[in-house]
């Protein structure tokens, strides 16, 4: 359980640190390509020995896959670490929850792309505030993991791990955020991406 929670964790945290410094250029391109084929021999070992871990981490996948939101060659570099150690070991899968998930996982990137685009949610009325929240965060996937918790199809600690993904990914996020304050406030400093 507790090699569950360590690794989604990582796991949120090292996506997160590859996204923002290809997209954002506030981390080091250099660290993130050292990352992303360790972050793929973690995300495919974490597959390996467990199915539910397996179907959540492909859901997942599949999510990121299916929005074309794999942009990066970093993030190219894990996914192909990542499928070439899963064909040759092999996962085992639960195909109703994945089928479940995966919808949830494109949902969530779905509904976060479009918090960020759209207008009639720039307000700040309560009823924004709070779906502009639940696509932010990526919650359809985590109230997906917790209703199939609920029907005891998948443990309760696997909510709690997806949990610690998405509360890592949103702590390196608000990380690059003050970086990129700290940017834009002193231009003449040198590349905060190269720190």
């Amino acid at each position: 359980m507790y090699f569950f929670l360590i690794a989604f964790a990582v796991l949120g945290a090292g996506v997160k640190y590859i996204d923002d410094a290809f997209d954002e250029k506030v981390f080091n391109k250099k660290t993130a390509y050292i990352i992303a084929p360790l972050l793929g021999i973690l995300w495919a070992y974490t597959m390996i020995i467990d199915a539910v871990a397996a179907t959540i981490l492909l859901a997942i996948l599949l999510g990121v896959v299916m929005k074309g939101k794999i942009d990066n060659i970093a993030h190219v570099i894990g996914l192909a670490v990542i499928i070439a150690i899963v064909v040759v070991a092999g996962v085992q899968l639960l195909f109703v929850p994945l089928l479940i998930l995966a919808v949830a996982a494109l949902l969530d990137e779905v509904g976060n792309d479009l918090v960020y685009k759209s207008r009639c949610l720039a307000g700040g009325k309560w009823w924004q505030r709070l779906v502009i929240g639940f696509f932010d965060q990526r919650w359809v996937a985590k109230v997906a993991i917790l209703g199939l918790v609920v029907v005891s199809i998948l443990p309760w600690f696997f909510f709690v791990a997806m949990l610690l993904f998405d509360g890592a990914y949103l702590g390196v996020r608000s990380v690059s955020q003050i970086r990129q304050k700290a940017l834009l406030m002193s231009p003449t400093t040198s590349d905060i991406s190269q720190a």
